[in-house]
C-alpha cells in the first residue's frame, strides 16, 4: 500500500490550499518540477548540445505512453500539444467515412472538431437524468440513423454515397467533465464492434486517475492531455492510433504535415518529396516540445511507481467519503452515484444557497483557500491521490459556514 501521507509531501500546493480541482488543472509534483528545471538548466548553460538526448527522451516517452495505455508499440503514439489537437487530427482522418455519434455532455474539444469538418454529419445522444449517457441510448440512436439511411438511399438511388449516410464513428469521453459520469467503455466497444464503427475516446478526465487500456476497451483512437490527472504540463497531449490504420496512409492522411512526419526526419535535405512515416509520428508537427515531453515522461514514471489501480482505489475512496458528507448536508448531488460503476474522480453538487456556483467557488478560494470548480449547473470537486479526508472535511465545514 502506498504511503499517501509521504506522497502528499511531493505537492507543495497542499501547504497553501485545499486543492480539489484536479479535473481542471492539477499541480505538478516535485519530481516533475525538478526534471523540467533540469532541462531548462541544460538549455541555459549548453544550448542545443543535448539535442540527441532530448530526441532519445522523446522516443522513451512514447514507449512509456504505449505501456501506460496498453498499446502494442510506441509507433501507435503521437505526442501532440493538447486534447483538441488530437481530436482535430482524428476528425480530419475519419469524419468523411460516415455519420458521427457523440453526446450532449461532451467537453467542447470532443465535439467542435467534428462540427468544424461537417456540421450536418454529427448527431448527439441526449443525457439520461441530465448526467449520464447510456449504451442503450447510443444503440437506439444507431437504429434510428440506420433506418433513416436506408430510407434516404431508397429514395435517391445513390449507392456511391450510401456509406457516407450511415453511422461509422462513435465519440465519447471515458469520464464526463461536467457530471463525472464514467462510461462503460467495454460495453460500448461491443456495440461499435457489432456495427463496424470507429471507436474514438477522449480519456482526458480518466487517464492518470482510473484504469484505462486501449485493448481492453477496444479503442481505435484515443486523445488526452497532460495538465489534469496526469500531473504533467500544459502543451502536451497523447494521441493513440491503432496500428492497422497506420498501414493505410492514403485513407488516413495527416491534416497538416512537416519534416517531423517524414520517415527520416533527420534528413533535412529532402524538401521536394513526401516520404511519410508509417508510424503515428506522421501526425506530429514542428520541433518537439521537449520540456513538456520531459514533464510527461517523469509524470508517467511517477504514477506508474504508485500503480494506477492503487490510485483509482484511493480516488474512489475519497469521492465515496465526499458523497456521504454531501448527503449529510442534504445537498443535491448532480453526478450519477446510484450505480458505483458510473462513479469517477469527479463529484458535482448543487448548493442550497441562492448563489451562482461561480460565486461560491470564488468565495471558497478567497475566504477558505479551498480550490474547486464551477462546472455545469453545480460545483465540481475532483480529488487526486495526494488529497485526504481532512481536505474534504475542511470543504464540508466551509460549506456549512
Amino acid at each position: 500500500m502506498p504511503n499517501w501521507n509521504k506522497l502528499r509531501d511531493d505537492f507543495a500546493v497542499t501547504k497553501k490550499y485545499v486543492y480539489l480541482a484536479n479535473a481542471a488543472i492539477a499541480p505538478i509534483p516535485v519530481p516533475v518540477y525538478n526534471k523540467v528545471s533540469e532541462f531548462y538548466g541544460e538549455v541555459l548553460n549548453h544550448g542545443e548540445t543535448s539535442w540527441n538526448q532530448w530526441v532519445g527522451k522523446t522516443e522513451e516517452t512514447k514507449d512509456l505512453c504505449a505501456k501506460f495505455i496498453g498499446a502494442d508499440t510506441r509507433d501507435e503514439i503521437a505526442l501532440t500539444h493538447s486534447t483538441s489537437e488530437g481530436m482535430n487530427i482524428v476528425a480530419h482522418m475519419v469524419s468523411d467515412k460516415g455519420i458521427v455519434l457523440s453526446n450532449e455532455l461532451e467537453f467542447p474539444s470532443s465535439n467542435l472538431p467534428w462540427l468544424n469538418k461537417n456540421v450536418d454529419n454529427i448527431k448527439f445522444v441526449k443525457a439520461r437524468d441530465g448526467n449520464k449517457i447510456l449504451i442503450k441510448d447510443f444503440s437506439k440512436m444507431l437504429d434510428k440513423e440506420e433506418e433513416s439511411s436506408i430510407k434516404n438511399n431508397n429514395n435517391d438511388g445513390d449507392n456511391n454515397n450510401s456509406n457516407n449516410k450511415r453511422t461509422k464513428i462513435i465519440v465519447t469521453s471515458h469520464v464526463q467533465y461536467s457530471t463525472g459520469f464514467r462510461q462503460d467503455l467495454e460495453g460500448l466497444h461491443k456495440l461499435t464492434k457489432r456495427n463496424g464503427l470507429y471507436f474514438v475516446v477522449n480519456s482526458t478526465q480518466s487517464l492518470g486517475a482510473l484504469y484505462f487500456n486501449v485493448k481492453d476497451f477496444g479503442v481505435d483512437f484515443m486523445v488526452s492531455n497532460g495538465h489534469k490527472w496526469m500531473l504533467s504540463s500544459f502543451g502536451i497531449g497523447i494521441l493513440y492510433i491503432k496500428k492497422k490504420y497506420l498501414r493505410d496512409p492514403e485513407n488516413f492522411k495527416p491534416p497538416f504535415f512537416s519534416q517531423s512526419g517524414q520517415k527520416r526526419r533527420e534528413n533535412f535535405n529532402n524538401n521536394m518529396k513526401l516520404d511519410v512515416s508509417g508510424t503515428a509520428a506522421r501526425f506530429e508537427i514542428g520541433t518537439p516540445h521537449f520540456a513538456n515531453i520531459i514533464a510527461l515522461n517523469t509524470a508517467i514514471k511517477y504514477i506508474s511507481r504508485i500503480g494506477i489501480n492503487q490510485i483509482e482505489r484511493r480516488i474512489l475512496s475519497l469521492t465515496d467519503y465526499l458523497i456521504d458528507k454531501l448527503q449529510n448536508l442534504n445537498l443535491e448531488i448532480l453526478s450519477p452515484i446510484e450505480n458505483k460503476k458510473y462513479r469517477s474522480g469527479i463529484v458535482v453538487f448543487k448548493s442550497n444557497k441562492r448563489k451562482k456556483p461561480i460565486d461560491i467557488v470564488t468565495e471558497l478560494q478567497k475566504r477558505e483557500r479551498i480550490i474547486v470548480s464551477a462546472r455545469g449547473k453545480g460545483i465540481r470537486v475532483s480529488p487526486h491521490f495526494y488529497n485526504n479526508e481532512e481536505d474534504i472535511d475542511r470543504l464540508v465545514a466551509a460549506l456549512k459556514r
